[in-house]
């Protein structure tokens, strides 16, 4: 059955192939491609969260592969700004929560190979058992290549549950204030936990922040000049991603997306 579930893919995707060289245009290399990590230790933080902790060695390989393949990096905060038209890749590195490993085994790596990195800081968590302290925020902050931005106070959900609208302003301006209290800089961007986003929160968002990651899927191969810096997508990069994968989901956005889509239409994922 498997084998047969392969030529079906294959067969579909030699037949879309055609399709894709129609738009591939759409993902030119000008396109920005935001990827979004959480840890990176071959030990993970969390034993029941294996999936999220990016193995070292993987890691090294992806900032090798970006460096060598003369990819101008950026900070989330950049994507306010107009895209330019022509000019090398152009690719986002993002962290998410604010673990300890982010300084003791990425921040090393990013130094080596001349990488920018944002660090979407769990403010609550500051200074807390396995996350940043406020001294290694300021440290990276200040080397010029991680911008620490803000991932709310308690991380909850903001768009279902008990949140009232006086939390979700609580959330999104306190963590704004103490993220830039520990990193002495200004914070103008926003990571929604859980993909957690509505109108409503946006609004607010907005009265604070110049650019939000609202979700990781799909759209987050879409992100251009056209993008809307208050509504980004990301994609994930997680435990089982080699070099190649991130190379693939580069260069070859349209057919990996198709693969991605077959895969999980015929339950190969």
């Amino acid at each position: 059955m498997k084998t047969l579930k392969r030529v079906i893919i294959a067969l579909l995707l030699f037949i879309l192939a055609a399709a894709a060289a129609e738009f591939h245009a759409v993902f030119a290399s000008g396109l920005t491609m935001v990827y979004m990590y959480h840890s990176v230790s071959d030990v993970p933080f969390n034993p029941d969260a294996e999936e999220f902790s990016v193995l070292e060695s993987d890691f090294e390989d992806q900032l090798r592969y970006f460096s060598e393949s003369g990819a101008e990096t950026l900070f989330v905060t950049d994507l306010t700004q107009p895209e330019p038209e022509d000019g090398p890749r152009r690719v986002v590195i993002t962290f998410d929560d604010g673990y300890e490993d982010n300084y003791t085994k990425a921040f090393p790596l990013l130094k080596k190979y001349g990488i920018k990195a944002t660090v979407f800081m769990i403010a609550g968590k500051i200074d807390r058992p396995g996350y940043l302290t406020s001294a290694q925020i300021r440290e990276m902050t200040e080397s010029g290549l991680v911008s620490v931005q803000s991932h709310t106070v308690s991380h909850e959900p903001m768009a279902w549950g008990d949140k009232t609208y006086e939390d979700a302003v609580y959330e999104m301006g306190e963590s704004k204030r103490l993220v830039e209290e520990a990193s002495g800089a200004e914070v103008t961007a926003l990571a929604m936990p859980n993909g957690s986003v509505d109108a409503t929160l946006l609004n607010i968002a907005d009265d604070y922040y110049t650019a939000v990651c609202t979700d990781a899927d799909y759209r987050g191969f879409l992100n251009g000049s056209a993008s809307n810096p208050m509504d980004i997508h990301r994609v994930g990069i997680y435990r089982r991603h080699s070099v190649r994968d991130v190379r693939r989901m580069t260069e070859h956005r349209a057919l990996y997306v198709m693969k991605r889509g077959l895969e999980k239409l015929l339950g190969l994922d």
